[in-house]
Formats: C-alpha cells, sequence, structure tokens
C-alpha cells in the first residue's frame, strides 16, 4: 500500500469546518490502497476542540512539529481560552500584514524540518498538502523540489481573494507565489467551481466538501414543536439571522435552536426572542444528532463563501434545508438541484409566510443524487487522482 504524506496545519483534537475535510480523508483513504501519513502542528490555542475526531485517525501516524505562530505561543503561554475566542479573529488579520504568505509562515521551517525525517523514514509515494494555511503549500513545495515527489495541493478557500485578504502591499507577491505553486504540482483540487475560477486554475479537479455516513448512524435529538436548526458561528449573518428571529416571533409552536459560535454582542440579543435557544458549542457527534432531530435545518450563505461545509453535512442528515438569501448563489442553487429544501428571499414577510403555510401544510421532501457528497466516494475520487499521478 503506498503511502501518501498530509501537511494540513487544522487537524484533530481541534474542532469546527477546517478539521473536517483532511480527517475524513486520511480516514477512508486506507479503503483505497492508500496509507495515509499526517504532518501537522504540535497542540496550538484554538477556540474549539473535538477530541472524538482523533478516534477516526487511529490507524493514521501523525508527526507534530514545533512553530512560533501566535496560535502555538499563546498555547505554551496558556492564554486563557476566553481572550483566545476574542482575539482570534483580530490577530489573524493582523498577522496577515506581518507575515508571508499568511500568519502561519513561522511553522514552515519546523515544518519542514521535521517533513525531511518523515519521508526519509516513512517513504512516501507522494504529498498531498491542504490549504488553508496556505503556508501549508509552501512546506510542500520545499519538500517536492528536496525529493522529488509528486504534489497535489488542495484549495479549501480561495487565495489570495479569500476571507481575510493579503495587504496590497504583499498582494502581488501572494499571486506570484500562488501562481508557482499552480505550476509545479502534480494535481490542483478545490471545494467548488467557485475556487477554481478564483486561483485561474481551469483544469483544477473539484472534490467538494461532503458528509461522513458513520456519523448519522446515531439517535437523533429532537425538541418539541417545529425545530428549526442552524449550526456554525454566524459571522457574517448576523442581520439575516435576525430578520429570522423576528420572523418566527409570532409563532409560539416554532423553535430556532442555535449552536456554534458567536458574539457577545449577538449573545445578548437572545434573551429578547422567547423562542430562539442558544446551546453554544458542541462535539461534531453531537451537533449531528441536533440535526438529524430537526424539522428544518437553517442556511444562510455568508459573503464571499461559496458554499459552506453545513450544507454537505445538512445534506447528510436528510432533513429539508430552509435556505435564506440569494436565489442564484450556488449553495441555493445545490439546495434546488438536489431537491433538498425551500429558497426565500431575505425578507420579513417571505419568511413568515413560509413559515405559516410549512405549518399548515409539509411541503414534501424527496432529495436526490446526493451521494455524491458520501466521504467514501469523495476519498475514492482523491484516490484515483493520487493513482492517476503516479502511472
Amino acid at each position: 500500500m503506498p503511502k501518501v504524506l498530509i501537511i494540513a496545519y487544522y487537524t484533530p483534537p481541534l474542532g469546527m469546518s477546517g478539521v473536517m475535510r483532511i480527517t475524513k480523508f486520511a480516514k477512508y483513504l486506507p479503503r483505497f490502497n492508500w496509507q495515509p501519513i499526517i504532518l501537522s502542528v504540535k497542540p496550538i490555542a484554538y477556540y474549539h476542540y473535538d477530541a472524538q475526531l482523533m478516534n477516526d485517525l487511529t490507524h493514521v501516524p501523525i508527526y507534530r512539529s514545533e512553530s512560533l505562530d501566535l496560535a502555538r505561543l499563546w498555547y505554551r503561554f496558556k492564554l486563557p481560552s476566553s481572550l483566545i475566542k476574542a482575539k482570534t479573529n483580530k490577530m489573524s488579520i493582523f498577522s496577515n500584514f506581518i507575515f508571508f504568505p499568511d500568519a502561519k509562515s513561522p511553522w514552515i521551517p519546523f515544518a519542514t524540518q521535521l517533513g525531511n525525517k518523515i519521508i526519509q523514514k516513512e517513504k512516501p509515494a507522494l504529498l498531498f498538502a491542504t490549504s488553508p494555511p496556505f503556508s501549508s503549500l509552501v512546506v510542500a513545495l520545499k519538500l517536492k523540489k528536496k525529493f522529488n515527489l509528486p504534489l497535489t495541493i488542495d484549495f479549501r478557500d480561495p487565495w489570495p481573494t479569500g476571507f481575510i485578504e493579503p495587504p496590497r502591499i504583499i498582494r502581488n507577491r501572494v499571486e506570484n507565489l500562488r501562481d508557482d505553486l499552480l505550476k509545479q504540482a502534480d494535481a490542483v483540487i478545490t471545494v467548488n467551481a467557485q475556487i477554481r475560477t478564483q486561483i485561474n486554475y481551469p483544469s483544477a479537479h473539484i472534490i467538494d466538501n461532503g458528509y461522513d455516513p458513520d456519523e448519522f448512524n446515531q439517535p437523533a435529538i429532537e425538541f418539541k414543536g417545529l425545530n428549526i436548526v442552524h449550526t456554525g458561528n454566524i459571522f457574517g449573518i448576523e442581520n439575516e439571522l435576525k430578520i429570522v428571529m423576528q420572523a418566527i416571533a409570532d409563532f409560539p409552536q416554532v423553535r430556532l435552536t442555535l449552536l456554534g459560535q458567536l458574539s457577545q454582542s449577538f449573545l445578548n440579543e437572545i434573551p429578547r426572542y422567547h423562542n430562539v435557544h442558544y446551546l453554544g458549542l458542541h462535539s461534531h457527534a453531537e451537533t449531528i444528532a441536533i440535526m438529524k432531530g430537526a424539522s428544518l435545518l437553517l442556511y444562510i450563505s455568508k459573503p464571499n463563501q461559496a458554499v459552506g461545509l453545513k450544507l454537505y453535512e445538512y445534506f447528510g442528515a436528510r432533513k429539508p434545508i430552509l435556505a435564506i438569501g440569494d436565489n442564484t448563489a450556488q449553495a441555493t442553487q445545490l439546495i434546488k438541484n438536489h431537491q433538498a429544501g425551500f429558497v426565500i428571499n431575505k425578507d420579513l414577510t417571505a419568511i413568515k409566510q413560509f413559515i405559516q403555510s410549512y405549518l399548515n401544510q409539509k411541503v414534501p421532501y424527496d432529495p436526490i443524487n446526493l451521494e455524491r457528497y458520501n466521504r467514501i466516494e469523495q476519498s475514492y475520487q482523491l484516490s484515483l487522482i493520487f493513482n492517476q499521478i503516479l502511472t
């Protein structure tokens, strides 16, 4: 069984969406005759941990290097988690102004050094690096050049036009580095067509984000009434979410359940609404159980994000999706194409009318073609790309 060295900064026991893709690839690649090995960072300060995700990686050797990036330093100096949560976003933006190519660049020399040792010991057949952070791609390129190994790079977010854009003074350098990486890579993968366009690489393979069917083999957690569930952080969609909260205020039999990270200012708003309930951060398994017990799963597109990871997990829950926003957006088009839910304009009256009609008579829910987002199938697609590179 050939080995693949996976270079990923974000790995369990960290939680949230940034770790899911690589965790599930590593979990299922052995089914398709590839043995994953992971190169990551030593424990870092983070706003959410999910130790249960380590169960997916019991068969995977994980090597962890030192780093001098802020998240690693905060961990070593034992900063309080409350302070980390408050400072993470601001410090990430600030760090991107002083580090190249991104805030995790102080990890590059340590990861490269450890990567040298791993390759000499494990003899992988190829390298696979996922981003962000884009520093992981730099590590992979250095290792490729030294050991002449084929390289596949993975874009979960666009670059350099992602959620934290680089300052103008280094933008040209970032774009030149990106173009060099694309030129040197033996294969390029993105999570959707929009990112493929944004990185200007038309021949990139698309392997969507997805859901792990194993996670849905558990009992649902249900609440009384018509329960609308929203998972994940709400940064960038606060206004849209408030409209939904206002729309259901006149329906005492309707409950809105929120899970994930939100700001203190938004948390202060919730007591104004008797039927809005915030459950905080939960493990991925607990979140899946609550999703399975939902009447409707609420999806609101974020600015500059084509499709959020949670949409694919909503697909896995096999519950109708209520999407608020633009009918032409990629996420809402996916919902329509798969007959997986309902798309409503960002309008208070329209949302109220939908809730009333849904209470009167539920609309049939019969989704189609969702299996393509199964993490097992996606790992198979990745294995085919690896096989093609080696032939």
